[in-house]
């Protein structure tokens, strides 16, 4: 197994390599920036219904290329943007400066297993897209906690591991699980397969993600999935873009009702808002 150094800096690397695609992403009218930003829109309206009181300091862990930095710089509160990856925290420069924010943000680069803050700054710490490609969610979520003040909030996501189009794939679905493992290692025995090398970003079953969250001290205040798609069978994506942006607005509609109980939990990105217990 590799060791947390080596996986943190194989992630750092992904991203330093990819800077430029999520600079982008945001505005591409593919699926997946779709879904992007409709986590990005949930997130930010979740962050609104607080009325947190103006000059209040939010830290965003891993903020990218700086989109919600920048957003909520613009609404008046401060922001400690933190990430592992200089290119990111450079773009997020660059943005707060455009938008003449660059007075309400902070930069820094550091790791959230180990926040450069003392105990009880915050009064949110937001993370999103962050708890996937870490080595150890747990110990990140307990600085995320131990950063902020009584009563602040968390406003973080994970990847579902119950998110639709996995179930509906045979290839990826846990109903075939027992199979696809055994055939690995018959080929791995065999000497024609080998697991894949390098960091694998980690998925949670939004049961699973809640325990942990409890564990670190938090309780959760509300919670819900975001995201539909792309489907594939057998792990090729047979819908266009168009098709899939329109079947994801159906399901993320019906996935919206209170009463919707199937599909509520299977969007692909969990999100969750929770308060320092």
């Amino acid at each position: 197994m590799p060791s947390a150094t080596t996986s943190q800096r194989t992630v750092t690397d992904y991203f330093a390599s990819t800077a430029a695609y999520w600079k982008t992403v945001y505005s591409d009218d593919k699926l997946l920036p779709h879904i992007y930003r409709d986590r990005y829109k949930t997130a930010l309206g979740w962050v609104q219904g607080l009325d947190l009181h103006p000059g209040a300091r939010i830290l965003e862990v891993g903020c990218g290329a700086g989109l919600i930095t920048v957003a909520l710089a613009r609404n008046g509160y401060t922001v400690d943007a933190l990430d592992s990856t200089m290119a990111m925290l450079q773009m997020t420069r660059n943005d707060a400066a455009r938008h003449c924010v660059l007075d309400h943000v902070r930069i820094h680069a550091a790791d959230v297993h180990a926040l450069p803050f003392k105990a009880h700054t915050f009064d949110l710490v937001v993370a999103i897209g962050v708890i996937p490609w870490l080595h150890s969610e747990r110990l990140a979520l307990q600085e995320m906690q131990r950063a902020l003040k009584p009563g602040g909030y968390l406003l973080v996501t994970a990847d579902n591991n119950a998110r639709l189009n996995r179930l509906l794939d045979p290839r990826s679905s846990p109903v075939s699980a027992p199979p696809r493992l055994a055939a690995k290692r018959f080929l791995q025995l065999c000497g024609l397969w080998s697991p894949t090398s390098g960091f694998q970003p980690k998925r949670h079953y939004p049961r699973e993600f809640n325990r942990i969250i409890g564990d670190c001290g938090f309780e959760n205040v509300k919670s819900c999935t975001v995201g539909f798609g792309p489907f594939t069978f057998l792990g090729k994506t047979f819908l266009m873009d168009a098709i899939g942006v329109r079947l994801h607005r159906w399901l993320q509609a019906i996935a919206s009702k209170p009463r919707s109980v199937l599909l509520r939990w299977t969007g692909s990105h969990y999100l969750v808002l929770a308060t320092k217990a």
